[in-house]
C-alpha cells in the first residue's frame, strides 16, 4: 500500500504534462491569422556605455503607427522623430563619442522587427518544440495558469562562440488553462575568455513579455528587455534597456 501511494502522483502528472503541451501547440496553430492589424508602438530606450573609465549615456522615446495587411507592413514615422534623428547624426559627426539613441531606437523599430512583435506564434512554437523541464500549476497577474520552463542555446556571434566557456538559456512561459500564452521570461547568459589570464567577457539578456490575442493573432502587448555585455575584463561595458508597448488603433 505504501508503494501504491508513492506511485500515484507520478501516474497523474504525466497526462497533465501532455495536456499542457498539446493545448499550447493547438492554441499556437489557432493564433497565426494573417488578419489586418493597425497598432501604435512606443519604445523607450536607455543606453549606458563605459569604455576604460569613460562613460556615455543616452535615451530616446519613439512612437510609430504600424499597419499590416495582405500588402505588407507599413510604418508611419512622426516628422519630429525624423528631425531628431538627423540632428543627432550631425552631433555625432562633431563628437564621435556621443551615443545615438534615436538612431538605435529607429533600428529597433524596423519593419522586420515590428513584424516579429506582431506575430509571436512561430517564435514561441520554436522555443517550446522540446519537452519542458518544468511544468507546474501557477498564476499570472491573478489568473489561473500553468508555468512551463524550457531550455535553449543563446544566439552568439562567431567570435563569442569561439572563445565561449559557458552559455545557457531559460525560457519560462505562463499559459492559460486552454493553452493561450499569457506572459514569458527569457534569460540568456554566456561567458568566456580570449586569453589565459585576461580578456574575460560575459553577457546576459533578460526579456519579459505580456501577450495579447487580437483577431486570432498572438502579439506582444508589452515587453521589457535588459541587455548587458561586458568585455576586456570589465573595461568595456554596454547596457541597454528597452520597453515596448503596443496598443490597438
Amino acid at each position: 500500500m505504501r508503494n501504491l501511494l508513492f506511485l500515484t502522483p507520478l501516474f497523474v502528472a504525466a497526462p497533465a504534462l501532455a495536456d499542457a503541451r498539446l493545448d499550447l501547440a493547438r492554441r499556437l496553430e489557432e493564433v497565426r491569422s494573417p488578419a489586418p492589424l493597425a497598432v501604435t508602438v512606443q519604445l523607450d530606450l536607455r543606453l549606458d556605455h563605459k569604455l576604460h573609465g569613460k562613460v556615455a549615456q543616452g535615451q530616446a522615446t519613439l512612437r510609430v503607427g504600424v499597419e499590416q495587411d495582405a500588402d505588407g507592413l507599413r510604418v508611419h514615422w512622426a516628422p519630429a522623430s525624423l528631425a531628431d534623428a538627423n540632428a543627432e547624426e550631425h552631433e555625432h559627426d562633431l563628437d564621435p563619442d556621443r551615443l545615438t539613441p534615436v538612431r538605435q531606437a529607429m533600428t529597433e523599430l524596423e519593419a522586420a522587427r515590428l513584424g516579429h512583435l506582431l506575430d509571436q506564434a512561430g517564435t514561441i512554437a520554436g522555443l517550446t518544440k522540446e519537452a519542458p523541464v518544468e511544468d507546474q500549476a501557477d498564476s499570472n497577474d491573478g489568473r489561473e495558469a500553468r508555468r512551463l520552463v524550457y531550455l535553449f542555446k543563446p544566439r552568439l556571434t562567431w567570435t563569442d562562440r569561439y572563445y565561449l566557456r559557458h552559455s545557457e538559456g531559460r525560457f519560462t512561459l505562463w499559459v492559460s488553462p486552454d493553452g493561450t500564452p499569457l506572459a514569458s521570461e527569457s534569460v540568456a547568459h554566456y561567458e568566456g575568455k580570449t586569453g589565459r589570464t585576461f580578456g574575460r567577457f560575459h553577457g546576459q539578456t533578460t526579456i519579459r513579455t505580456h501577450y495579447a490575442v487580437e483577431r486570432q493573432r498572438l502579439r506582444v502587448a508589452d515587453r521589457e528587455v535588459d541587455e548587458l555585455v561586458s568585455r576586456d575584463d570589465g573595461g568595456e561595458l554596454h547596457h541597454a534597456t528597452k520597453r515596448f508597448v503596443i496598443e490597438m488603433r
